[in-house]
């Protein structure tokens, strides 16, 4: 029985409790460039933090002209794999770069920005404080071992499974796998002036044929031990009561479709919780210069610094320079009119009605799990950053490791994502968040329930 903290007069202790970290070499390789695999196995026999899960490395540009490295670092991965001994617990989605930005769209910004890049570089590096001069490349010094880049939030089972502390020594070798983006996600400048100053600016495009490339990778992980044996006690008591023990984490299945008004889906799983979409220009995978994020600093004839387009002073915090890549840039569909949105599951519409953009984000809003972002307009939405979530479980129930979500196991989901009034043929990128369990019995055997 749990009693309140004002009605507890006694003081628990945790003896033996230890904390250390280590740094895990990839399996394969310490460089890396576009499309690559990179893998690590996790420590074994230990207690992991698996929120303290990260990637380190160098990235560089290192072919083309112009070339920057794109907005968050993370950018750089098409999708994370977690597999223990060889069976997948989690499969990843493709365009997991996607889905982060559309997620940062609706919820702030949760790039680091010492360590993850947040912003792309137009003249003055805030990486190294390094000037970079006409059609140069941002390029980054890998000597002396150096890491400038480190990813450590995670979508999927890495970032979401509950207890975040998990216990290596109850499965079989895990093994983290990590894909390279393409080199479209980077871009190409035919110069470094501010937007709007003449053929060489930042969003000018350059001569392309931009790559990149990683260097000196490795990933750091917190370890904890415990030299008390209530913690085994109990873990073995709840094998043999249940059977088993349950580790729920969140997994993304991704769709996409050029769409003329209706994007087909199915997805079969136990608890389908949200439902993320992202529109997106129809050349996207372009390699491309990057545009200036509608509001923010453009050239002004009179100062070297630049004015803002919205007002010159600048209104909610857009006196600044900022900038978007090609790959990721989201934008409300084109309509004569004006574009509605609609999700039809099976004969189940969400919302009831043919919502429009305003009426969508709204809806989004009190989908997203924690606090929306309050940083954009709603111009600055619909031209760089049109991104829509439908919450479809109980409000904050992952607090509660509560599954609540859609159960469409037993039928055929039948899902449609319907847009009216469209003008053209965008791209769109859907993502399906669902709840998976991942049980684990003894002699580590595994069963993971979609």
């Amino acid at each position: 029985m749990s009693y309140p903290a004002t009605l507890s007069y006694f003081l628990d202790r945790l003896s033996g409790y230890s904390t250390n970290h280590f740094k895990l070499e990839p399996q394969n390789q310490k460089q890396a460039v576009a499309n690559q695999i990179i893998r690590f196995t996790l420590p074994s026999n230990a207690l992991l933090n698996m929120r303290s899960f990260a990637l380190h490395f160098n990235a560089t540009i290192n072919a083309g002209s112009g070339g920057r490295l794109p907005a968050k670092i993370d950018t750089l991965i098409d999708r994370v794999e977690v597999s223990a001994g060889g069976v997948q617990l989690s499969a990843g989605a493709n365009y997991y770069n996607t889905l982060r930005h559309a997620k940062d769209a609706l919820m702030g910004d949760r790039t680091c920005p010492a360590l993850g890049h947040p912003d792309i570089v137009r003249r003055v590096s805030y990486v190294d404080g390094a000037n970079i001069t006409g059609t140069n490349n941002e390029v980054l010094s890998a000597a002396n071992d150096s890491t400038q880049f480190a990813i450590d939030h995670w979508e999927g089972f890495l970032g979401s499974c509950e207890p975040k502390i998990l216990d290596s020594s109850l499965m079989p070798d895990l093994v983290v796998s990590v894909y390279l983006a393409d080199n479209a996600v980077c871009t190409t400048s035919a110069g470094i002036t501010l937007s709007g100053a003449g053929a060489t600016d930042i969003d000018d495009a350059g001569a392309g044929g931009v790559t990149y490339q990683l260097n000196n990778i490795h990933a750091t992980i917190e370890t904890i031990g415990l030299a008390d044996a209530v913690y085994d006690n109990m873990i073995s008591g709840m094998i043999s009561q249940q059977g088993f023990i349950e580790v729920p984490f969140k997994q993304y299945f991704s769709f996409q479709d050029v769409s003329s008004g209706q994007t087909r889906f199915s997805v079969a799983t136990q608890s389908l919780d949200r439902l993320w979409v992202a529109h997106r220009a129809a050349n996207f995978d372009v390699q491309a210069a990057p545009s200036v994020v509608l509001g923010y600093k453009v050239n002004d004839a009179g100062s070297d610094s630049g004015k803002c387009s919205f007002d010159e002073g600048g209104s909610l915090s857009t006196n600044k320079e900022k900038y978007i890549g090609n790959f990721y840039k989201f934008t409300e569909p084109a309509s004569a009119t004006k574009v509605t949105y609609q999700f039809q599951l099976n004969g189940a519409y969400v919302p009831q009605y043919r919502a429009s953009f305003e009426e969508m984000y709204e809806i989004s809003k009190v989908s997203v799990l924690g606090k929306p972002q309050e940083d954009m307009g709603l111009a600055t939405l619909k031209n760089d950053y049109a991104v829509h979530c439908v919450r479809l479980n109980l409000p904050e129930s992952e607090f509660s490791r509560l599954i609540s979500g859609l159960d469409t196991r037993s039928v055929s989901l039948n899902g449609y994502y319907n847009m009216s009034g469209l003008s053209g043929t965008p791209t769109v990128n859907l993502f399906a968040e669902i709840t998976s369990t991942l049980r684990i019995g003894s002699g580590k055997l595994l069963e993971c329930v979609q």
